[in-house]
């Protein structure tokens, strides 16, 4: 039987903190982007992007 590791490697941790940034970022420029603008689909994805993010962020700060 494989042993299981007990933490994840800090890496892990560091590229869901990247992931969330950049997620939150995109969620951002897309918004400007749907305030600026008459399309309906920008202020979607700026939706998904930000739970992304919050996605991302629970999951490295929840990590053991």
């Amino acid at each position: 039987m494989p042993q299981r590791i007990p933490r994840p490697w800090p890496t892990t941790r560091m590229a869901l903190f990247v992931l969330a940034l950049t997620f939150a970022t995109t969620a951002a420029i897309q918004v400007s982007l749907a305030a600026s603008t008459s399309e309906w689909w920008p202020g979607v994805l700026a939706a998904a992007l930000a739970a992304a993010a919050v996605w991302c962020l629970a999951a490295a700060l929840t990590t053991r």
